[in-house]
């Protein structure tokens, strides 16, 4: 789906922000100003703005304007990816973000080691089937589809609702930055032979070692981020 002028609008100034254009605790320009700098309407630069202020990257402040916020003020993950990618590598923002992984999804495969029903688990089966198929086919966008889907699974056999709201922000950019390590093929045979373990740990009902078999999955992603990003 192409983005709305909104969401380009949103971009473009995230994207200043980003690149200290307009610098952290500085003043937007006026709301004509902004709109022509965007090349938008004043409705629509009002907009991203509004945006951006629910995202915690700008606030208002009654009767003086809209200013940038320190970045550790700012709320949204995708917000903060982008910053990070100015200001380092694919490799980085890969390496903090597993951080965040290994913390939810470790415990989350224990949690639905204990839950799982053997309908999704004929459900993750066919995620690893269809990770098979695009890697004898050397379809990263179908093998990163496949990769994620094995993921969803477990977030959502946990069946806790706060869990799941806690990993949504990350799937967005867990697909982005897979589809760069599912590029190469060794990567995909370790997700392949990674999610085969967990799988059977989970049929198994042992959240130890669904625990473990999901820490070997991250410690082995690191490896091959390391290896295969810079």
């Amino acid at each position: 789906m192409a983005p709305s002028r909104i969401d380009t609008a949103v971009a473009e100034l995230l994207r200043r922000v980003v690149d200290g254009t307009y610098a952290v605790g500085s003043a937007l320009p006026g709301e004509e100003a902004l709109a022509a700098v965007l090349s938008v309407s004043r409705l629509t630069a009002r907009e991203a703005v509004r945006v951006l202020i629910t995202r915690g990257v700008l606030s208002a402040r009654q009767g003086s304007g809209t200013y940038v916020n320190d970045p550790a003020d700012w709320q949204d993950l995708a917000s903060l990816v982008a910053l990070a990618r100015h200001e380092g590598s694919e490799r980085e923002i890969g390496l903090a973000l597993l951080e965040v992984r290994r913390m939810i999804e470790v415990g989350s495969a224990g949690i639905a080691a204990a839950r799982i029903t053997p309908e999704r688990l004929t459900a993750m089966e066919s995620t690893i089937a269809a990770l098979k198929a695009a890697d004898a086919a050397d379809d990263v966008e179908a093998a990163t589809a496949a990769d994620l889907a094995f993921h969803d699974h477990i977030i959502e056999a946990t069946g806790n609702l706060f869990i799941h709201a806690t990993f949504a922000p990350l799937r967005q950019e867990l697909m982005t930055a897979r589809r760069v390590t599912s590029a190469h093929h060794e990567v995909r045979a370790h997700a392949i032979a990674q999610h085969e373990r967990i799988l059977l740990a989970l049929r198994l009902g042992s959240p130890d070692a669904a625990k473990a078999a999901m820490r070997a999955h991250m410690d082995q992603t690191t490896n091959d981020l390391l290896e295969y990003t810079t």
